[in-house]
Order: C-alpha cells, then sequence, then structure tokens
C-alpha cells in the first residue's frame, strides 16, 4: 500500500501526528521565539506594577506617620518645646520598605496657637528598577504635611 502525500502520519498506537507546515517545515520553536517578543513587554509591566506598588505604599506611609505625628502634637500643651518627641513618634510611625529611614531634618513641626502642623520633606524614594530612569525619574522626592487643631486651644 502507497502512501500519498497528503495523508497524514500515524504514530505510536495508531495516534495521528500533525503534518508539517508549509513546504514540509517544523514548527518546533516558534513558542521560544513568541515568548522571546512578548518577554520584554511583560517584565515592563510586572516590574512598573511592583515600583508604583512600592511608590504608593511609601506615599500612604508617611502619610500615617505625620498624622499620628500631629496627633501626637495636638495633645501636648507646648508643641515646640517637645519637638524631639513629636520627632520620635513620627519616625516610630514611618516603617522603612528597604529604604533609608526618616531622618530628624526630614521632620517639621509647626505651631501657630490655634493649629498644629507636621511634615516629612524631601524623602527620596529609590526605585528597585531602572526603568523609571529611562523616563527621567531617577530622583523622586516625597513631601507629607498634616495639619490638626490644638487640643488646648481657646475656642472661638
Amino acid at each position: 500500500m502507497k502512501r500519498s502525500k497528503t495523508t497524514n502520519r500515524t504514530g505510536k498506537r495508531g495516534q495521528r501526528l500533525k503534518p508539517d507546515g508549509p513546504r514540509g517545515l517544523s514548527e518546533n520553536g516558534s513558542v521560544a521565539v513568541e515568548f522571546a517578543l512578548i518577554a520584554p513587554i511583560l517584565f515592563l509591566i510586572v516590574f512598573g506594577m511592583i515600583d508604583f506598588s512600592r511608590a504608593y505604599y511609601t506615599l500612604n506611609n508617611l502619610t500615617s506617620a505625620v498624622r499620628e505625628g500631629a496627633r501626637y502634637a495636638s495633645s501636648l500643651d507646648n508643641p515646640l518645646a517637645r519637638q524631639d518627641e513629636v520627632r520620635a513618634v513620627v519616625r516610630s510611625f514611618a516603617l522603612s520598605f528597604a529604604q533609608d529611614s526618616v531622618l530628624d531634618s526630614q521632620i517639621s513641626v509647626g505651631f501657630d496657637g490655634q493649629r498644629v502642623s507636621v511634615g516629612i520633606n524631601d524623602f527620596p524614594f529609590a526605585f528597585l528598577t531602572p526603568l523609571p530612569g529611562l523616563v527621567g525619574l531617577s530622583d523622586v522626592r516625597f513631601t507629607r504635611t498634616a495639619d490638626m487643631k490644638w487640643e488646648r486651644a481657646a475656642l472661638p
């Protein structure tokens, strides 16, 4: 019995094998080539999400730290005289996420007799990947401020 060129080949146990591609060329390795074309875009998206998530976490963490510092300072009898205590509270709430911790020189405490203001100024954020550097975001600094009414202030 002669085999025709158009019939499919059979493998072990009568399984039908796929015919070779056009002109008898095999498609072996095409998946690797397709992955090599898509992988850079996939990694760009994944690492971009990681960097964005870390930046959002850091902003949220700094906001929480200055809010807790302002809450503590608003209950003090003289917030300006006890700035070191306020700074210690801010540092204790500003958790580091693979970055430098908040320095005393970056924490500001203000008081105008009615409102207490606590801030973190110019906190450096370091990206994990070099991707943001390609678009000019290599040096990013965050500033967060919280204002609260001084609890010992006279009512208007």
